[in-house]
């Protein structure tokens, strides 16, 4: 009966636990998909040595002068940029526009610049969920994406030493879909 007892009180404790951690940690209510008629991934091509200036040979973080001028070119089209940092092996900028906090986020994959437009949380149980899992969110549709992404469209395609510049679905670039890129992140039709 003790032995009974003992394991009642133990799966009793692991629910607990498991509720407890769902309370802490929920996933956000918030899809992965792109907004219809919407692309916030764009890639293009670059490979002028002055973006690569001011990197380290051994370091993980590529094109810093690249990522500071993007950011200085986004802040001069009304877009606040809060924090300048970095994740796992990209440039990270914290935006505000219109009020509404997005993230601008700069890799570099196999030779192309990534850049994604993404969502950010605004709970501390989103911003947890976040830290633990690491997925990512394209943002809902509103003026402030369209602001964002259209001064981003604008800026990369003003920059004399980018081409190739091509826009993807969120969630197309995520499950390793590259085809049907746009040149632009709002495509007609």
């Amino acid at each position: 009966m003790e032995s009974l007892l003992s394991a009642g009180l133990i799966l009793a404790g692991m629910a607990a636990v498991v509720l407890a951690f769902r309370w802490l940690i929920h996933r956000p209510r918030i899809s992965y998909n792109d907004p219809p008629g919407v692309r916030t991934v764009v890639v293009f091509s670059g490979d002028d040595p002055e973006f690569f200036r001011d990197d380290k040979p051994e370091g993980m973080f590529v094109g810093q002068r690249l990522f500071h001028a993007l950011c200085d070119g986004l802040g001069d089209r009304q877009i606040q940029i809060e924090r300048r940092g970095h994740e796992e092996f990209a440039h990270r900028a914290d935006c505000r526009v219109d009020g509404v906090p997005l993230a601008l986020i700069l890799e570099w994959v196999d030779g192309l610049w990534v850049a994604s437009v993404e969502w950010v949380p605004r709970t501390r149980a989103e911003a947890r969920h976040m830290a633990w899992t690491h997925e990512v969110f394209p943002p809902p549709d509103s003026a402030a994406l369209r602001h964002m992404l259209s001064s981003l469209d604008r800026w990369l395609k003003g920059h004399p030493g980018l081409s190739e510049i091509r826009w993807h679905r969120k969630e197309k670039w995520l499950g390793k879909d590259r085809s049907q890129p746009h040149d632009e992140p709002f495509p007609a039709g």
